[in-house]
């Protein structure tokens, strides 16, 4: 063997094991991770048990009750350290058994009615830290009882599951979004009010699991793994210094620790070439990945919650046909009035009246007009939920006698007396020659301009993304307040701001408020829709469904007035006033099932200002989302061509 042949055999040699050293180091972060994941369960399933003994002890002391406290709070703690993991394998489980929130609900995968009572740990935590928690005792029990089992059942088939190195990064970003929605709002914790100590505890948890992959990390991009590193340190040190809930600085939070994070996790997924999900398989997902801030216009997938393909070459096309048909009052039975009658663009596609007019041009329709900016990301529409699928929302408005009274036969035979509808539906949908104007084709058209109808680029978004650097101060100190004290963002969930729920943005959440019929707070008198009760849809009739509303964006809010279904308060001012009263409840009405907390929330009238500019920095310029030019013509019924872009009442 020649020195040539030695040099190059030794090269290779160092190379296989350079390469081998990685494939180790990898491998032994997946291994470390996975072995902390496994010890975080057992120590979980312990404190859930000591909970339970410490239950047991109860005697109406004080003592007992805070020794109660104690162990609930222990016992979230352990499960905090550990959630990315356990949320993330199993949502549905965590949501359903573990961790959802303290509401009943019904089985969506039944038609009829099943209600499922809440159980979990934000229960025990709501009963933990009520006035008298012995009184709880025997419901606590219970509680734990069921938790004991659920909790085993849950981490018996986790710690069977292998664990990839996509499985801890998705999972880490996920918590960020949860910690900061769900967490340090309140939402999960509705009685010991504990949630930046627990957002302590599940970053310490990230930690831990991110320090197994530093030496891998630090082969990769040293200078990331440094920086990630400290950043941590940062988040840590900064939830020990700053617990108090209603004191801390959720704009300085987010801005400062978890938007860079989450640019940086995202990196690392990067640099270590993990796989990304859609390599793995195609299901499609409501929170784009790929973006690296909550607040970056494509964090969420408009395409998800449409069901369309927003890549689809011909979209532009169909986004702008679906543009033409909204504003044309062709579609109506009287053709005097469109989409846009009860939608204008600059008032972010509401109406501004309190119920919107019927067709008869004489009586209103049961409800307002709800905006149209960033509706797509929901699962189900109107204000009574009824309906899950953006593109049969038209049906409803088609079909209405109240709206356009009509029906897609009558519009498509119309439709197919211009020429120039013809060429755009032929255009739009050439891959289907002979169903180039139906019911799908409209409906498809529609469904693809309403999802393009989203905004993220308020003066507030503008600042958290880094494109101005000054913003008020009583934007700052209302955003803080929205997200924290007053509890707006434990309903209206960032960055949507509406009821769609984190941190998988799959779910949207409907809320009973107990609306009063006008803003009359001296004499209220409760406003009698039954809104989701009465949708026509079996599982909604539910006793506590009564009176419950969409939680609807408030973004674009200072255009949108006037607010709630019935459009009772006629400003913002109003509307802080009646939830800081505690709604309907608080009003001395009679509300059984009222989801908002009835309690004062004790807003100082400067807080409340502060809440009101926080709302109005929200608002986006409409000025984008413009009328055609013009409608297309009819060769034959010319009386047609005289008809409005848009129309009016």
């Amino acid at each position: 063997m020649n020195k040539k042949t030695l040099t190059i055999s030794a090269l290779l040699a160092c190379f296989f094991l350079a390469v081998g050293f990685k494939e180790n180091e990898a491998a032994l972060a997946l291994k470390k991770t996975t072995e902390q994941f496994h010890t975080d369960l057992i120590q979980t399933t312990t404190a859930i048990a000591s909970m339970k003994a410490a239950i047991v002890r109860l005697d109406g002391s004080t003592a007992s009750e805070l020794a109660v406290q104690e162990a609930v709070t222990n016992a979230r703690m352990a499960y905090k350290k550990s959630e990315f993991l356990i949320a993330y394998l199993d949502g549905f489980a965590v949501k359903k058994n573990i961790n959802g929130a303290p509401l009943p609900s019904v089985d969506p995968a039944i038609p009829d009615v099943m209600v499922i009572e809440p159980c979990g740990l934000q229960v025990l935590d709501e009963m933990a830290f009520s006035e008298n928690p012995t009184a709880e005792k025997e419901a606590m029990l219970s509680l734990c009882d069921k938790l004991i089992q659920d909790f085993k059942d849950v981490a018996q088939h986790q710690s069977r599951l292998p664990l990839e190195h996509r499985h801890v990064m998705e999972a880490i970003r996920q918590q960020l979004v949860r910690t900061f929605t769900l967490g340090v709002t309140g939402f999960d914790t509705p009685g010991s009010a504990n949630a930046i100590p627990e957002a302590k505890a599940a970053f310490a948890g990230m930690y831990e699991a991110f320090r197994n992959y530093m030496p891998l990390l630090e082969q990769k991009d040293r200078g990331l793994a440094i920086v990630l590193d400290a950043r941590m340190e940062y988040t840590l040190k900064y939830l020990t210094e700053n617990d108090d809930f209603d004191s801390f600085d959720r704009l300085a939070f987010l801005m400062e620790h978890i938007e860079p994070q989450y640019q940086l996790f995202y990196e690392v997924h990067k640099s270590m070439g993990v796989e990304f999900a859609e390599e793995v398989d195609k299901m499609p997902r409501a929170v784009n990945y790929h973006a690296v801030s909550l607040f970056a216009p494509d964090f969420l997938n408009a395409g998800y919650y449409a069901n369309l393909d927003l890549k689809q070459p011909l979209m532009d096309k169909r986004r702008e046909l679906g543009r033409t048909l909204f504003f044309d009052p062709i579609l109506s039975k009287k053709i005097d009035r469109s989409c846009a009658s009860c939608h204008h663009p600059e008032k972010a596609f509401t109406d501004g009246q309190s119920k919107s007019l019927a067709s008869d041009g004489k009586h209103t329709l049961l409800r307002n007009s709800p905006t149209l900016v960033n509706s797509v990301f929901a699962d189900q529409y109107f204000w009574d939920l009824r309906e899950s699928r953006l593109d049969r929302q038209m049906l409803h408005v088609i079909k209405s006698e109240e709206e356009f009274d009509t029906d897609y036969p009558e519009i498509i035979e119309k439709l197919s007396q211009s020429s120039e509808y013809k060429q755009l539906f032929a255009a739009a949908y050439p891959e289907q020659p002979a169903y180039q104007l139906s019911t799908y084709t409209i409906s498809d058209a529609l469904s693809a301009y309403v999802a393009s109808l989203t905004d993220f680029d308020s003066p507030f978004d503008q600042y958290v993304q880094g494109k101005t650097g000054v913003i008020d101060a009583a934007v700052t100190r209302g955003f803080n307040l929205f997200m924290g004290k007053a509890a707006c963002g434990t309903c209206h969930f960032a960055p949507v701001f509406n009821g769609t729920v984190p941190p998988s943005y799959d779910e949207s959440e409907s809320e009973v408020l107990g609306i009063t019929a006008t803003a009359d707070t001296l004499n209220p008198s409760l406003d009698t829709d039954l809104g989701k009760y009465a949708n026509g849809m079996p599982r909604s009739k539910a006793d506590f469904y009564k009176t419950s509303f969409k939680t609807v964006t408030v973004r674009n809010v200072e255009l949108t007035a006037p607010y709630m279904h019935n459009g009772a308060f006629k400003t913002l001012e109003e509307v802080v006033d009646f939830y800081n009263r505690g709604g309907g409840t608080g009003l001395k009405l009679d509300v059984p099932h009222q989801t908002l907390p009835f309690d004062e929330l004790k807003l100082t009238k400067a807080e409340q200002a502060d809440l009101v500019a926080f709302m109005k920095a929200l608002t986006g310029d409409m000025s984008k989302f413009s009328a055609p030019d013009k409608l297309p013509v009819f060769e034959k019924n010319t009386v047609w061509n005289a008809r409005k872009i848009g129309e009016s009442y």
